[in-house]
């Protein structure tokens, strides 16, 4: 009954949090792993797929064991734990680096999907790529609709508008004003946008919270 008590409460919360042990270490491979799983639908990452899939297997094993040894279960000790995580950091930083690169690439070849994709995921900063960006956008954002970059971008506009030591003429700065002002009213509706969306994924987790407290009860567990 102890060893199920135990397997239930690793499995209630395997998805909720990460282990506590080494957590400096595995909340950056953890957290990234369900990055890395929408990466893999990118046409781009599709050559490396089968070394993301094999990081998010390894990281569902390595993440049981992480809980074991929050429990203090005797079946796994903490130096073992540390070494999977560690070889798991090495495929985290294979995969990142990979990234970057098909990113470049994506930069080169006009692959505005690409580049919408791994900056709205977080694997890419904008700041790393800021001139790049800002021309990206200016040249392809109405073909490619790069909504990723538009707060990027209109925070470059504020910017430009407000320094007045930018050569600009009163056309120039009006016309960035506008911009800026149409930008912002787009980004307020995306995050009305992505409130709704959170609301509804909150909804689902609380239904699911549910299910799993209705098993408990089943199995006579408080």
């Amino acid at each position: 009954m102890k060893h199920l008590l135990l397997l239930l409460t690793i499995s209630l919360t395997l998805f909720a949090q990460n282990p506590k042990s080494f957590a400096a270490l595995g909340d950056v491979i953890y957290d990234d792993a369900e990055t890395f799983e929408k990466l893999k639908t990118l046409p781009s990452m599709q050559a490396f797929s089968g070394a993301i899939d094999k990081y998010i297997a390894d990281a569902k094993q390595t993440k049981k064991l992480g809980f074991l040894v929050d429990a203090k279960d005797k079946s796994i000790d903490a130096k073992t734990y540390l070494a999977e995580l560690r070889k798991l950091s090495v495929e985290h930083d294979t995969i990142m680096e990979k990234s970057t690169k098909h990113f470049e690439e994506a930069l080169s070849d006009e692959d505005g999907e690409t580049i919408n994709a791994m900056i709205i995921y977080g694997v890419i900063e904008t700041d790393d790529y800021k001139k790049q960006l800002i021309n990206y956008y200016e040249e392809f954002n109405e073909d490619q609709n790069l909504s990723s970059l538009n707060a990027f971008y209109l925070k470059h506009l504020s910017t430009l508008v407000k320094d007045k030591s930018t050569t600009l003429s009163e056309a120039q700065r009006e016309k960035l004003e506008n911009e800026a002002n149409i930008k912002r009213m787009r980004a307020k509706n995306e995050a009305k946008d992505a409130a709704f969306t959170k609301s509804v994924q909150d909804e689902k987790t609380k239904e699911k919270k549910k299910v799993l407290d209705t098993q408990k009860k089943e199995l006579g567990i408080k």
